[in-house]
């Protein structure tokens, strides 16, 4: 598994512009930190605006794209044979992928943060509960490793090119942010919360809840989901969609 895994950061070495593209999306704290100073915000308003925007617009479109590029790379080199013949587990090549994914998320969670506190240092903003922070940065890129796999298998069952992943992975965010944003004063559970955003935002609840920002203008409480309900969740999610990702992919043997 740690060949795989090394073969596929490899992949990426080859296309530099991809890690561009997820280092410049880190770069979100500077201009909301210009915002914040200017409008009398304290630091918790950059922190939420990073988590909100960050992970569910701008990282869940990213790590889509860069998964449709582990995933096609070998189809488009028609080298997938070759690794029939190796032999290589098509499963397990599959969860490289999504490992890669899962390192690729989490060390972009972390670098937001620390982009946050640069902003709030060049804004003269003080930063409370460094740590805890940090904590929620980090689970925050597995959460949204998660969010993904619905869009991922997607991808890999209609195996599409590029420009459809593109387009097909900036919706899914957007949608999934939309509908999010406008359900969540609906009390808990709901339809909606079939989209892993949903309910990971109606865990954020009561966190966003404590921050020196402004508050909901509706009563939380009904909407929240507790730590268990929202862990299980997205075991079940990882489990569900997993099983249908490693499906799909061995099917492409045959291409």
């Amino acid at each position: 598994m740690l060949k795989l895994i090394e073969y596929e950061f490899r992949k990426l070495r080859r296309r530099p512009l991809l890690i561009l593209a997820t280092l410049a999306s880190i770069l979100l704290p500077i201009p909301v930190s210009i915002l914040a100073a200017r409008t009398g915000q304290g630091y918790d308003f950059i922190y939420k605006i990073v988590i909100n925007i960050g992970h569910f617009v701008l990282l869940i479109p990213v790590l889509c794209i860069i998964g449709s590029l582990l995933f096609f790379e070998e189809r488009d080199n028609q080298t997938l044979r070759l690794l029939a013949i190796v032999p290589v587990s098509f499963s397990g090549l599959a969860w490289a992928k999504m490992i890669v994914l899962l390192i690729v998320s989490v060390s972009y969670s972390i670098f937001a943060y620390f982009a946050t506190v640069i902003g709030a240092a060049l804004g003269g903003m003080s930063v409370e509960n460094i740590y805890g922070k940090l904590s929620l940065c980090f689970v925050m890129g597995i959460m949204t490793w998660v969010a993904i796999f619905p869009c991922v298998t997607v991808l890999v069952k209609l195996s599409k090119n590029y420009i459809f992943s593109v387009l097909f992975s900036f919706l899914y965010a957007i949608i999934g942010f939309t509908l999010t944003n406008a359900t969540m004063p609906n009390p808990s559970p709901n339809l909606f919360m079939v989209l892993p955003v949903n309910v990971v935002s109606r865990w954020l609840l009561p966190i966003f809840d404590r921050l020196d920002t402004a508050k909901y203008l509706f009563d939380i409480g009904p909407s929240v989901v507790s730590t268990p309900f929202c862990v299980l969740y997205l075991i079940a999610y990882i489990v569900l969609f997993g099983t249908l990702l490693c499906k799909n992919f061995n099917k492409w043997k045959e291409i």
